[in-house]
């Protein structure tokens, strides 16, 4: 029995729209919550089977994370004495993570797994409340792997994107049910109420991760306009269900009364459950803002957060912005074509349904092949949440691959729904017209579904052999040439080159010695080197990942030199090609800054990572900072890395490992 048919018989006001127990009894149920915990057993054994053995590498802004979470586990405030571009929900996580287990890269990558199922499980609830459990188990197996098939530098990672999938998905999945009445049986107001509040402060935890999440308030607004006109107004029904489903007739009650639990809303009732959702959305950000108060960080926190990232979203013009987005959206659904093919199903069924509606002619024409009328808005819903994800991803005026974690579980819900309608679709044996154009050319279900198939293999095998080669690599032990060659072991070989340099061990050592060993590998010292600058490591650029493999206290705040230089991380490196973002008065002060924390800790080495790739943003090249570097002797270039060292360390002393 599915949960749209449980609805339709137990349609009581005082009930949720998802109540397990009110699902039948006996084996039938049971067999069905066995099925679940099946599906779920499965779903974690090829979770971890997809990420587990990329867990010894860091990925793209990993160093950022580690460094930032370790730094505040020494004490350190965040903004005021680190500093940090995002909201502070991520290094708050990873600290608490790093508290408890070890500041260890299998810690977040298996919490990652942890993660990925818990999101899993919410989108599994969301489907199985709008559609069936079949929708539901469907989308959860979706999640599980089309979270792991883009870019695996932004996917295998733990960052700000998927940290907040989880909240944003369980926050707008309450939102929808507190407006219960437009996919089933009404809702209690009071119960549509607590709905709002609580999916709203989901999503304030969601906004201190990525700021994005706030779009889910404008879903929610969306909703609230959509709401009232499809259980008010008869024009959106569809034949076989005239808004009044058969138990509610049976019972004499209509979605469309005036009764006080009715599906009728008034625009007061609206207001009322948006007040309840800000409410919500206040509380849940509360506690992260008392915490950058309480720490004394508010000005940086508004100086990092909000007025570098409206710039950085603002760096390049509208023209490059449509270009990336026409770019990288074509990439990313023509490597993930399954998602594609779901959605243009559900997109263009959608819209004719909603053109047929328009004409009681059309109505009855639609006959057998029709869904319900709650079918057609869950169908909307949840093409209205993606079209706003898909807003909020290209706010940052980039499109990175983990920017896309933001439509994935709309993207998931919309899939299995696809999925679940196509082979209804083919099974049905009404007249042909009633089937969109484009899916009569296929007779039979086997010819899409394996058309369905071939591209999915098409997306596991370009995405999952690396999987294989690093599986085959643990177990024999050894790294085979692809590994060697992937981008991800070269950044990662040439940081533990550094470090291995940094910590005076012998050449080799970076590919020889374990993640765990590098990082406690203790630096060889003479008697005349005793001395807290051992302890601490400036790198200049935006490679803090040296700063996690050297297991070294940064000496200054500034881990990265955005703020140092007003040049954004992911153009600095490009020569001529960029232009500051940030006033020369600010960065200059920042610089100042900078002068004065690293007088305060006179690290024993400093990396320039920057200048390799840019002479104009070399450390050496800034006038601040340049009589300082004249205490630090140049050592010579590791892979693209100059390294200077302090020269009373460097007395009789060669660097090994160094290029002369």
């Amino acid at each position: 029995m599915s949960l749209r048919a449980a609805r339709t018989k137990n349609p009581s006001p005082d009930s949720p729209p998802l109540n397990i127990s009110s699902l039948q009894t006996g084996s039938g149920s049971q067999f069905q919550g066995a099925t679940v915990v099946k599906v779920f057993a499965a779903l974690a054994a090829l979770t971890f089977l997809l990420r587990i053995f990329y867990a010894g590498h860091l990925y793209q802004d990993d160093g950022l994370w580690f460094t930032s979470a370790e730094e505040l586990m020494r004490g350190k405030a965040l903004y005021r004495e680190i500093y940090f571009d995002k909201p502070p929900a991520l290094p708050l996580v990873y600290a608490g993570l790093f508290k408890i287990f070890g500041p260890h890269i299998l810690t977040i990558r298996l919490f990652t797994i942890f993660y990925s199922l818990a999101v899993s499980f919410v989108l599994y609830l969301f489907g199985a409340w709008l559609y069936e459990r079949r929708t539901g188990l469907i989308a959860a197996a979706l999640f599980a792997v089309f979270s792991t098939t883009y870019q695996e530098g932004h996917f295998q990672g733990f960052n700000t994107d998927f940290l907040m999938a989880l909240p944003y998905t369980a926050g707008v999945y309450l939102l929808a049910r507190s407006q219960g009445a437009m996919f089933g049986p009404v809702v209690a107001r009071a119960q549509s109420l607590r709905f709002a509040f609580i999916g709203g402060a989901l999503i304030g935890i969601a906004f201190q991760t990525n700021p994005k999440a706030a779009f889910a308030l404008l879903f929610f607004a969306a909703l609230l306009l959509i709401a009232r006109r499809t259980v008010v107004s008869s024009q959106w029904s569809v034949a076989g269900d005239k808004t009044e489903s058969r138990g509610q007739k049976a019972e004499g009650k209509s979605m469309t009364s005036n009764e006080p639990d009715s599906g009728r809303q008034t625009a007061s009732g609206k207001l009322t459950a948006a007040f309840c959702a800000l409410a919500g959305f206040a509380a849940g950000a509360l506690p992260f803002w008392i915490y950058i108060a309480a720490t004394h960080s508010l000005s940086e926190y508004w100086l990092y957060v909000w007025d570098w990232g409206s710039r950085y979203a603002r760096y390049y013009g509208a023209r490059a912005i449509a270009a990336s987005a026409l770019r990288q959206s074509v990439d990313y659904f023509a490597l993930n074509n399954t998602l594609l093919v779901a959605l243009a199903f559900v997109a263009v069924s959608t819209i004719r349904r909603a053109k047929a509606n328009r004409s009681e002619a059309a109505k009855l024409a639609l006959g057998a092949d029709s869904v319900t009328a709650s079918e057609f808005r869950a169908d909307l819903t949840l093409l209205l949440w993606f079209a706003v994800s898909y807003a909020g991803l290209a706010v940052g005026g980039r499109f990175f691959g983990h920017y896309f974690f933001q439509i994935l579980p709309s993207l998931c819900l919309i899939g299995a729904r696809g999925l679940v309608s196509i082979n209804e679709s083919l099974k049905a044996q009404s007249d042909s017209s009633s089937k969109p154009r484009w899916l009569r050319a296929f007779s039979n279900r086997r010819a899409l579904f394996a058309a369905l198939a071939i591209g999915f293999a098409v997306t596991i095998v370009r995405f999952h052999s690396r999987t294989v080669t690093l599986a085959v690599d643990w177990a024999r032990g050894t790294k085979s040439d692809a590994t060697r060659e992937w981008f991800h072991e070269i950044l990662n070989r040439e940081e533990r080159m550094v470090a291995a340099g940094i910590k005076d061990m012998p050449d080799g050592a970076a590919d020889r010695v374990g993640v765990e060993a590098m990082r406690v590998a203790e630096k060889v010292k003479r008697a005349d080197e005793q001395s807290a600058s051992s302890d601490y490591l400036f790198v200049w650029g935006y490679r803090p990942e040296i700063y996690f493999w050297t297991d070294l206290k940064p000496a200054s705040r500034y881990l990265s030199t955005q703020p140092l230089t007003g040049v954004p991380a992911d153009v600095h490196y490009f020569g001529d090609g960029y232009h500051p973002i940030l006033d020369e008065n600010v960065t200059a002060a920042a610089r100042l800054q900078l002068l004065r924390d690293l007088e305060q800790t006179r690290p024993e080495y400093i990396v320039d990572e920057l200048g390799a790739f840019n002479a104009a943003l070399s450390i050496k090249s800034f006038p601040e900072l340049a009589g300082f570097m004249e205490e630090y002797k140049p050592l010579g270039m590791i892979e693209r890395f100059m390294i200077y060292r302090r020269k009373e360390f460097t007395k009789g002393r060669r660097r090994r490992n160094a290029e002369p």
